[in-house]
């Protein structure tokens, strides 16, 4: 079996930056990686992978150095913050990347998409080497992006096209969970309240999760889920013709109930499907998990990295963490 420093010798290179370009490290050049590559191939290497695992655990406890930089971007970096859970996100992104040797900067789509080439441009003048896309206000398309230079994953299910790896909640294992968590708690009349624009951003899957639980409950507790623009009117008829004893929803529908006069938990039980929330310290309901979404999106652009994959996949994947459910107080139980 060839050995590194046989391919050393044959590609004219150090052992060390044929350690490298097999790692597909960026601090190689594509042409050196492609050319030690192919030596590698001729010769026959195969890398053992119980050496290679020990060699990572060495470099895992030695100090990370500087590898490159990565890109968030998300619809306006001025309202980074004003998003729970694109913060929470970013956060572990910034915490994963740093353990990795890597640096993020923030980019704004709004700010540099109008004109065409002008964010691609800002993100190679940056050295930006890989991208993850926050979830877009609306879902939607960003075809006129050209991503042929960068590795990239998209957080959620916002982004429908290009199909790029994609990294998200559990939203369907979510909702099961709060549903699970609500029946234990003695609530048997359980209503979704969900915006359109809210339900597509999800994939439909919590919809999909609520027609599925309804198959297997008696007729008589089944609560029609509440698929419209959450305003006063509606909302209202909606319960009062339904009767539901605890409603599961964005923090935007316990505005609405308390709009309405009504008392949580007292008048009607409140499940959140995205806690923490701003609005609300103590909510009950689903942790998506955005803080382990935003790490795990760079895990996957930083193996794409030293894969030396860039663009659009051919075969996109899709990554989903579980959330868990917050206690809270607004849900307490009949």
């Amino acid at each position: 079996m060839p050995t590194m420093k046989t391919i050393a010798a044959e590609a004219g290179v150090s052992v060390m930056t044929v350690s490298l370009a097999l790692r597909n490290h960026p601090r190689i050049s594509t042409a050196t990686r492609q050319k030690v590559k192919e030596v590698a191939e001729r010769l026959g290497y195969r890398s053992n992978p119980m050496v290679a695992s020990l060699m990572t655990h060495i470099r895992s406890s030695r100090p990370v150095s500087y590898q490159a930089n990565l890109g968030f971007l998300v619809d306006d970096s001025k309202k980074l913050n004003a998003h729970r859970m694109i913060e929470m996100a970013h956060r572990g992104i910034i915490k994963r990347a740093g353990e990795l040797g890597f640096l993020v900067d923030v980019f704004s789509l709004q700010e540099h998409g109008p004109r065409k080439g002008r964010l691609e441009h800002v993100l190679r003048s940056r050295n930006i080497q890989g991208v993850i896309l926050a979830p877009l206000r609306q879902a939607g398309n960003l075809d006129g992006m050209d991503c042929s230079h960068w590795s990239a994953a998209a957080l959620g299910n916002t982004v429908l096209s290009p199909h790029f790896h994609k990294v998200t909640p559990h939203q369907y294992q979510g909702l099961q969970l709060v549903i699970e968590n609500l029946e234990r708690k003695g609530y048997r009349r359980i209503g979704l309240a969900v915006e359109p624009l809210v339900d597509d951003k999800v994939n439909h899957y919590w919809s999909s999760c609520m027609a599925g639980y309804h198959l297997r409950i008696p007729a008589r507790q089944r609560v029609p889920v509440f698929l419209a623009d959450l305003t006063a009117a509606p909302l209202k008829a909606w319960l009062d013709k339904h009767k539901p004893d605890v409603v599961v929803g964005h923090d935007g529908l316990h505005f609405w109930l308390r709009e309405l006069g009504m008392r949580v938990p007292e008048d009607i039980a409140f499940a959140c499907v995205s806690v923490p929330s701003e609005s609300h310290p103590s909510f009950s309901g689903l942790n998506q998990n955005w803080q382990m979404i935003g790490s795990a999106a760079v895990d996957s652009v930083v193996a794409q990295i030293y894969r030396n994959e860039r663009g659009v996949p051919e075969s996109p994947k899709t990554i989903m963490l579980e959330g868990f459910w917050e206690e809270g107080t607004t849900a307490p139980g009949l």
